[in-house]
């Protein structure tokens, strides 16, 4: 079943959310190591949208998810759509979320600068998931 807000997306945005879809449902979990304590570090919504940002070239925002207490990272679309990749605390994912007015899940997303993501870790994190997204891509393969 095709949801009520299906006609109402952009062709590209659906092209671009089924692909990205595609992607996260096949690809394998990442180790990305131990941090400074030794406990694992963990793959974040940050890393994985910040990656496909830069490999479909699409806008990359960060700040909140409902409150100041939820960091949280995002893709938006050439038409404003967002594309959650990794939804905060949800089995299943992406979902995709029609830009206009009265649509209460845009009020859940808040943008604001969250300079202390952008650390070392950070950066490994985002090399490595860039890696196997592209991996993963060329092995089903989608094209950017």
């Amino acid at each position: 079943m095709k949801p009520y807000v299906y006609p109402f997306l952009p062709k590209e945005d659906l092209e671009l959310f089924n692909k990205i879809e595609r992607i996260i449902q096949e690809m394998p979990d990442i180790d990305l190591g131990k941090d400074e304590k030794g406990e694992d570090i963990l793959v974040s919504c940050h890393m994985i949208a910040k990656a496909l940002a830069t490999i479909f070239h699409v806008r990359y925002k960060e700040g909140f998810f409902v409150d100041k207490g939820h960091t949280h990272s995002w893709l938006v679309t050439k038409s404003g759509n967002i594309i959650d990749a990794y939804p905060w605390a949800i089995l299943g994912g992406p979902i995709i979320i029609k830009k206009g007015f009265m649509i209460p899940w845009l009020q859940l997303y808040r943008e604001a600068p969250l300079p202390r993501i952008h650390n070392a870790t950070f950066l490994k994190g985002i090399k490595k998931v860039s890696k196997i997204i592209r991996e993963t891509m060329i092995k089903l393969g989608i094209e950017p």
